[in-house]
């Protein structure tokens, strides 16, 4: 028969078992708490990297895909821009096609809405200059660079100059006709001077 010291000693002995017990669960939870945890905050990270992948994707599929304006000048009677004094952005605020908006009337530019390759072209019409000294003509600028000229010299007859040019553009990039000083363009009634540019294919998407 076992004593009451002996029971009581067996008794403390279960009890710190127990409680040996107990930590041993608390420590396990914790543990398992933690790694839940961690798995929560790494599916949260990738969930969030997805979003912004989707996020991007979408501001892409937003862009335009389709470039294209066709300009002229808008007169009620045949008459002539320049000879000016200093060289001058040409406006053309007759538009014929704006497709994605990206030519501004007001500013003369054409702005690339995305990075791409782009085909532009314009005419220049000039009535005779009748011996008063002025060639026709304009310069084709991307950004604030030169790019190509149209040219045609002093005749006493009425002239005709063109140019035609494909150009890879970055988002942003402006493009535009710059008036030379003591040079002139025709802005008649039957839209002889024309400018014209389209997107040929995106870059990068």
């Amino acid at each position: 028969m076992k004593t009451p010291g002996v029971l009581l000693l067996l008794r403390s002995a279960l009890v710190v078992v127990a409680a040996e017990q107990s930590c041993l669960t608390e420590v396990r939870v914790q543990r398992e708490l933690i790694t839940l945890v961690e798995q929560q905050r790494e599916e949260l990270q990738l969930d969030k990297a997805q979003v912004e992948k989707q996020i991007d994707a979408l501001k892409n599929e937003v862009r335009p895909s389709n470039v294209a304006f066709s300009t002229s000048f808008s007169v009620k009677t045949d008459k002539h821009i320049g000879p000016l004094k200093t060289d001058t952005t040409l406006l053309f605020d007759l538009v014929f096609t704006n497709v994605g908006n990206a030519y501004n009337t007001t500013t003369g530019l054409f702005t690339a809405p995305l990075k791409g390759v782009y085909q532009f072209n314009y005419h220049i019409f000039a009535g005779g200059d009748q011996g008063a000294g002025h060639g026709a003509g304009a310069k084709l600028f991307k950004n604030k660079d030169e790019v190509v000229t149209a040219y045609n010299h002093v005749a006493p007859h009425d002239v005709n100059t063109s140019q035609s040019v494909i150009l890879q553009l970055q988002e942003g990039d402006t493009v535009s006709l710059l008036l030379e000083a003591g040079w002139w363009v025709a802005a008649y009634t039957g839209h002889l001077t024309t400018f014209s540019g389209h997107l040929l294919f995106a870059v990068g998407y």
